[in-house]
């Protein structure tokens, strides 16, 4: 009994907090009109990644996203003139605190639990790129039903940061450009997972442990992430995409019931980083003040190739050889 009180209280106090950061938001943008029941909807928030968004969207709605619903944090790179031109774009405004509202992720769950309920919903930021297994031939739809068909709520990826060959300051992303074209490669290995009871699989790597991290390897970022969900009203992210409650849905695999798993290629490292770090620095709105960033704008020069560690991305076949994502029964 008392533990069911507990929960109560709990949804309580989250039903309050969310509604005190929805009224943080200005709807700007208004195309919700046009959603249907059945759509796939893509949930985000940015801030100056105008840049991004051509490639961006048309990547994601090739996989089968109908809708995007994004937070914009007070960009003033003209994207809200862009926006109004896409009849599948939905824009929400705010000038309040990205940091306070626990990184965006308040803004977020509000608009998933308002528009995202009954729907299989994509959570990423606009630097990331979702890959799973088939996903040549079947799209996010048919990977929702999928799920469904196993009674499966949650889609598990690895993310995995993309770089170039050269120096970080000659790795030139220009808006419209295919990112791995630009940043192709990435870790083939070196990805320890760690399991506990808060966090049923915990897992870091890649080049931000390598390179960045390489002296505090504990520091290096969290790269398990969970950004496909059938959501549902009660629902919620914690931290960022890496922590999702209830808790049941934080489970990956159990070996008697195997489920596909995917890859989230994130592609930070273009030589815009250094004017993002610079910005973020003085703005301390993320983690830790930005110090992440302060680090990345001081091996602005570094290269992040490394023979024998980096590997050039062709297809979801490798991933899988590579045990780095799953295709389980899906076949």
């Amino acid at each position: 009994m008392n533990l069911n009180f507990n929960m109560f209280l709990n949804q309580v106090s989250h039903h309050m907090r969310m509604r005190r950061f929805g009224k943080q938001l200005k709807l700007k943008v208004d195309n919700t009109k046009a959603m249907k029941k059945s759509d796939v909807l893509l949930f985000m928030c940015l801030r100056n990644e105008l840049f991004r968004l051509p490639y961006f969207v048309d990547y994601y709605r090739k996989l089968g996203v109908n809708h995007f619903l994004i937070i914009d944090n007070n960009s003033d790179d003209g994207f809200m003139d862009w926006a109004r031109q896409q009849p599948d774009i939905s824009v929400w405004h705010t000038k309040a605190g990205y940091k306070a509202a626990n990184f965006g992720m308040e803004w977020c769950n509000f608009l998933l639990r308002k528009y995202g309920t009954g729907h299989l919903c994509v959570t990423v930021d606009p630097d990331e790129f979702l890959v799973y297994p088939c996903m040549e031939t079947r799209s996010l739809k048919e990977l929702g039903e999928y799920m469904k068909m196993e009674k499966r709520e949650a889609f598990h990826v690895v993310m995995l940061d993309a770089y170039s060959d050269k120096p970080l300051a000659e790795t030139i992303y220009r808006q419209g450009d295919n990112p791995w074209d630009v940043a192709p490669f990435f870790d083939r290995d070196g990805y320890p997972q760690i399991s506990t009871h808060a966090m049923p699989t915990f897992t870091r790597g890649g080049p931000r442990m390598r390179v960045h991290n390489r002296r505090d390897p504990l520091k290096s970022p969290a790269l398990n992430k969970i950004p496909v969900v059938w959501w549902q009203w009660n629902f919620r992210y914690v931290s960022s995409m890496h922590d999702i409650k209830p808790m049941r849905l934080m489970r990956v695999q159990d070996r008697f019931n195997p489920t596909p798993t995917g890859a989230l290629f994130h592609f930070k490292f273009f030589a815009s980083l250094k004017d993002k770090a610079a910005e973020e620095m003085q703005r301390k709105e993320h983690y830790y003040g930005g110090t992440e960033y302060e680090r990345y704008a001081k091996e602005n020069r570094e290269n992040l190739y490394e023979e024998g560690v980096s590997v050039r991305y062709e297809s979801t076949e490798q991933l899988i050889r590579l045990g780095l994502m799953c295709r389980a029964n899906w076949l």
